[in-house]
């Protein structure tokens, strides 16, 4: 707003220059004003002097002339004062009003600075909060602040990073990470979703694989203030997708071995019926042993392809409520009588394991075939567990076991001290004829038919096994009672 008083004009200045400039305009009114009583002072006192020179009479209009004169002055004066009152009024006013701007403007200026620091605060407390790790660096890569989840990371308290560098932190951060902040910083173009394998530098352990997206800083104008990076740590994601992708392989595997399977059984079972008449012709019994090789051939075959249907769960099951103690004890005598060696064979069956629904064959080959993989890791000796137990699987245990609703399961475990596996064998292990044995010892296809068995029957298979350590195999039947047959 542009406004005139006091003889200067006041407009297009903010609300806090404005009193000072009225104060200049008061002044110099005042001033004026002044000058302009103290011209009529002199005035009247020359009139008067003039009037009290000629009053002797001389001068017959003299007396005339200095009462008009004093009478001029004095409405001079009066108009003086009264300008004077209008103006100091009127610059009271403005100086109200520009007041009133001026706390007006202090008040908003005030709510403006209260909203920054409420964004500031929850800036911060979502920095504070957040899982994903935020770091940001200076030109020179030094770093400015980190939050709370990326100095999990790292080991070290956020105020400990700032001045630091990537490769103070981890060498490996320096050889992987630097290269693209510096290119983004030449750039100033983001760089997004880039993957990363690397230790984390608080546990010095075994690599994770980290996300990482890394931005430039830029303010005011356009310049390059320094760059900023957000980290997530994906390890356990790239393990479910490799699970997927794992899964999805089984599934297609399994379906093309369900297949051939089911009719090359139908070929086994041709050949066996025309092996089996021509046992009873007499023209025949010259060949009896030729035609006894025919049968034995082609029962092995069949079992081949009753384990290629288990590992394909295309396998005619005739499941019903079990106690699974009450199998393994079943099966104990033949898995003794199975494995030879110096293998020490125990077993543990708790009371309270539960009752599951499911093939008792089926159940007891699962254990057999177990119980075979592992004295075949111990060809020097070494011993072999077979336990049962309850389990109930909620949010509190649901790390390190497979993804099952939650409830209460059967649990059986099949646990050896042989030499272990590294992890690509266990990446591979469930996949059908893959075998470590020499050829001649394994058709690849025991693990994969307990896998078959297991996920037809509604449970799930884990394991765990260190080079030099053992496996431990850990096979979940969701539980029921007597009321669900």
């Amino acid at each position: 707003m542009r406004y005139r008083t006091l003889g200067i004009t006041i407009g297009w200045m903010s609300p806090t220059e404005r009193p000072g400039q009225i104060k200049r305009g008061v002044t110099t009114e005042l001033r004026r004003a002044g000058w302009l009583s103290a011209a009529a002072l002199s005035t009247i006192a020359l009139t008067v002097f003039g009037f009290a020179l000629f009053a002797d009479g001389s001068h017959p209009g003299a007396v005339w002339i200095a009462t008009v004169a004093v009478c001029v002055e004095v409405v001079v004066a009066l108009v003086a004062t009264a300008w004077l009152s209008r103006q100091v009024v009127a610059q009271a006013g403005a100086l109200e009003t520009s007041v009133a701007e001026v706390e007006q403007a202090r008040a908003d200026a005030d709510a403006e600075a209260k909203h920054k620091a409420r964004l500031i605060a929850l800036l911060d407390a979502a920095l504070t909060g957040s899982p994903v790790g935020f770091a940001f660096f200076d030109r020179d890569l030094r770093f400015l602040r980190v939050n709370a989840a990326l100095a999990r990371v790292n080991g070290i308290a956020p105020e400990d990073h700032v001045g630091l560098s990537l490769r103070d932190i981890h060498p490996w951060l320096g050889r992987d990470i630097e290269p693209v902040l510096r290119q983004v910083l030449a750039s100033k173009k983001p760089a997004v979703n880039l993957e990363f394998d690397g230790p984390a530098p608080s546990t010095r352990g075994q690599p994770r694989r980290w996300l990482m997206s890394c931005f430039p800083i830029l303010v005011g104008n356009g310049e390059l203030f320094g760059a900023g990076m957000a980290v997530s740590d994906v390890t356990e994601i790239k393990r479910l997708e490799e699970q997927f992708l794992q899964a999805q392989k089984m599934e297609a595997v399994g379906r093309l071995a369900g297949g051939v399977a089911h009719d090359f059984n139908n070929l086994l079972t041709v050949i066996s019926s025309y092996a089996e008449l021509i046992m009873f012709d007499p023209a025949m019994q010259k060949g009896r042993g030729e035609i006894e090789e025919i049968r034995g051939a082609t029962a092995r075959a069949a079992k081949l392809t009753r384990q290629l249907l288990a590992f394909s769960r295309r396998q005619a099951l005739e499941p019903r409520i079990v106690n699974p103690n009450d199998v393994l004890r079943g099966v104990e005598a033949l898995i003794r009588g199975l494995i030879i060696g110096e293998v020490e064979i125990t077993t543990s069956l708790a009371p309270d394991t539960p009752l599951i629904r499911v093939d008792p064959g089926q159940l007891e080959q699962v254990v057999m075939n177990l119980a075979i993989n592992g004295a075949d890791a111990m060809p020097n000796g070494g011993r072999l567990e077979v336990t049962t137990r309850s389990f109930l699987l909620d949010e509190a245990r649901a790390d390190g076991v497979p993804e099952l609703p939650f409830g209460p399961y059967a649990m059986i475990q099949v646990k050896d001290t042989g030499h272990g596996m590294s992890a690509d064998t266990l990446a591979q292990i469930f996949e059908p004829f893959f075998t470590t044995k020499e050829p001649g010892r394994g058709t690849g296809l025991g693990l994969s038919t307990v896998f078959g068995i297991v996920k037809q029957s509604g449970g799930d298979i884990s394991v765990h096994s260190e080079l030099g350590a053992g496996s431990t195999f850990t096979v979940y039947f969701p539980a029921v009672d007597r009321s669900d047959s």
